[in-house]
Protein backbone atom coordinates (compact mmCIF):
# COMPACT_ATOMS: atom_id res chain seq x y z
CA UNK A 1 0.00 0.00 0.00
CA UNK A 2 3.05 2.16 1.22
CA UNK A 3 4.13 1.56 -2.60
CA UNK A 4 1.20 2.45 -4.17
CA UNK A 5 0.55 5.67 -2.39
CA UNK A 6 4.57 6.63 -3.69
CA UNK A 7 4.22 6.02 -7.14
CA UNK A 8 0.46 7.62 -7.24
CA UNK A 9 1.89 10.89 -5.51
CA UNK A 10 5.50 10.84 -7.05
CA UNK A 11 3.24 10.72 -10.76
CA UNK A 12 1.03 13.27 -9.36
CA UNK A 13 4.44 15.65 -9.29
CA UNK A 14 5.20 14.90 -12.38
CA UNK A 15 2.33 15.24 -14.26
CA UNK A 16 1.29 18.27 -12.81
CA UNK A 17 2.78 21.47 -14.80
CA UNK A 18 4.25 24.17 -12.72
CA UNK A 19 1.99 27.21 -13.23
CA UNK A 20 -0.07 27.20 -16.00
CA UNK A 21 2.04 28.11 -19.16
CA UNK A 22 -0.17 31.21 -19.86
CA UNK A 23 0.38 33.00 -16.04
CA UNK A 24 2.73 35.26 -15.03
CA UNK A 25 5.81 34.04 -13.15
CA UNK A 26 9.37 34.56 -12.33
CA UNK A 27 11.59 31.92 -13.94
CA UNK A 28 13.72 30.00 -12.01
CA UNK A 29 15.76 28.54 -14.44
CA UNK A 30 19.00 30.82 -15.00
CA UNK A 31 19.13 30.18 -18.55
CA UNK A 32 15.34 31.53 -19.15
CA UNK A 33 15.81 34.38 -16.44
CA UNK A 34 18.76 35.52 -18.76
CA UNK A 35 16.59 35.58 -21.91
CA UNK A 36 13.88 37.71 -20.20
CA UNK A 37 16.70 40.00 -18.50
CA UNK A 38 17.24 41.72 -21.30
CA UNK A 39 20.70 44.63 -19.96
CA UNK A 40 22.26 41.15 -18.28
CA UNK A 41 22.45 43.30 -15.02
CA UNK A 42 21.32 40.12 -12.84
CA UNK A 43 17.57 41.75 -12.06
CA UNK A 44 14.70 41.70 -13.78
CA UNK A 45 12.63 45.25 -14.67
CA UNK A 46 8.84 45.72 -15.23
CA UNK A 47 9.86 46.84 -18.60
CA UNK A 48 11.36 43.65 -19.38
CA UNK A 49 9.02 40.97 -17.90
CA UNK A 50 6.15 42.71 -18.81
CA UNK A 51 5.93 42.10 -22.57
CA UNK A 52 7.17 38.56 -22.12
CA UNK A 53 3.53 37.82 -19.71
CA UNK A 54 1.56 39.82 -22.49
CA UNK A 55 2.74 37.32 -24.91
CA UNK A 56 2.32 34.73 -23.32
CA UNK A 57 -0.82 35.00 -22.55
CA UNK A 58 -1.79 36.31 -25.69
CA UNK A 59 -0.80 32.84 -27.06
CA UNK A 60 -4.52 32.49 -26.16
CA UNK A 61 -6.37 34.93 -27.91
CA UNK A 62 -7.68 33.32 -30.89
CA UNK A 63 -10.17 35.92 -32.84
CA UNK A 64 -6.65 38.44 -31.78
CA UNK A 65 -8.60 41.27 -29.96
CA UNK A 66 -5.78 41.73 -27.34
CA UNK A 67 -8.87 39.80 -24.80
CA UNK A 68 -8.77 36.45 -23.39
CA UNK A 69 -12.40 35.34 -23.11
CA UNK A 70 -13.77 32.27 -21.07
CA UNK A 71 -14.35 30.38 -24.06
CA UNK A 72 -10.43 31.10 -25.27
CA UNK A 73 -9.40 30.27 -21.56
CA UNK A 74 -11.55 26.89 -21.82
CA UNK A 75 -10.10 25.75 -25.28
CA UNK A 76 -6.65 26.26 -23.97
CA UNK A 77 -7.83 24.38 -20.35
CA UNK A 78 -9.28 21.48 -22.28
CA UNK A 79 -6.08 21.06 -24.64
CA UNK A 80 -3.92 20.55 -21.38
CA UNK A 81 -6.41 18.75 -20.02
CA UNK A 82 -6.10 15.74 -23.06
CA UNK A 83 -2.30 16.11 -22.76
CA UNK A 84 -2.15 15.50 -19.14
CA UNK A 85 -4.67 12.40 -19.73
CA UNK A 86 -1.94 11.21 -22.80
CA UNK A 87 0.99 11.65 -20.55
CA UNK A 88 -1.07 9.46 -17.79
CA UNK A 89 -2.40 6.57 -20.46
CA UNK A 90 1.50 6.68 -21.75
CA UNK A 91 2.85 6.28 -18.14
CA UNK A 92 0.22 3.75 -16.88
CA UNK A 93 -1.33 2.01 -19.49
CA UNK A 94 1.16 -0.80 -20.10
CA UNK A 95 -1.20 -2.82 -22.30
CA UNK A 96 -2.30 0.37 -24.23
CA UNK A 97 -5.80 -0.65 -24.00
CA UNK A 98 -7.51 2.62 -23.36
CA UNK A 99 -7.86 1.45 -19.66
CA UNK A 100 -5.29 1.87 -16.19
CA UNK A 101 -5.51 -1.29 -14.05
CA UNK A 102 -4.72 -1.79 -10.53
CA UNK A 103 -1.94 -4.45 -11.99
CA UNK A 104 -0.55 -1.67 -14.59
CA UNK A 105 -0.28 0.22 -11.61
CA UNK A 106 1.28 -1.69 -9.26
CA UNK A 107 3.94 -2.56 -11.92
CA UNK A 108 4.81 1.17 -12.26
CA UNK A 109 4.83 1.49 -8.31
CA UNK A 110 7.60 -0.90 -8.27
CA UNK A 111 9.38 0.11 -10.84
CA UNK A 112 9.40 3.96 -10.07
CA UNK A 113 9.54 2.63 -6.06
CA UNK A 114 12.97 0.13 -6.81
CA UNK A 115 14.85 3.15 -9.23
CA UNK A 116 14.05 5.33 -6.08
CA UNK A 117 15.45 3.66 -3.51
CA UNK A 118 19.11 4.60 -4.50
CA UNK A 119 21.02 2.08 -1.32
CA UNK A 120 18.11 -0.86 -1.76
CA UNK A 121 17.51 -1.18 2.08
CA UNK A 122 13.81 -1.54 1.19
CA UNK A 123 12.92 2.17 1.50
CA UNK A 124 12.71 5.62 0.22
CA UNK A 125 14.19 8.35 2.54
CA UNK A 126 13.44 11.92 1.54
CA UNK A 127 15.91 12.60 -0.01
CA UNK A 128 16.18 9.60 -2.27
CA UNK A 129 12.61 10.94 -3.45
CA UNK A 130 13.88 14.30 -3.83
CA UNK A 131 16.59 12.92 -5.88
CA UNK A 132 14.07 10.59 -7.99
CA UNK A 133 12.34 14.11 -8.33
CA UNK A 134 15.29 15.98 -9.62
CA UNK A 135 16.50 12.90 -12.04
CA UNK A 136 12.81 12.56 -13.77
CA UNK A 137 13.08 16.55 -14.23
CA UNK A 138 13.25 17.47 -17.78
CA UNK A 139 16.27 18.39 -19.12
CA UNK A 140 17.27 22.71 -19.97
CA UNK A 141 16.98 22.98 -23.84
CA UNK A 142 20.91 23.18 -24.03
CA UNK A 143 21.06 19.78 -22.48
CA UNK A 144 18.79 18.38 -24.23
CA UNK A 145 19.80 18.91 -27.94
Amino acid sequence: MKHTIFAVAALAGLLSGQALAVEPSFPRNPKVFGKIDGDANGKITLAEIKPKAEKRLLRLDADKNNEISTAEIDVYLQKRLEQRRNKMLAALDGDKNGVITIAELDKLVDAMFNSADADKDGGVSLEEARDFRIAKLPKPEAEAN
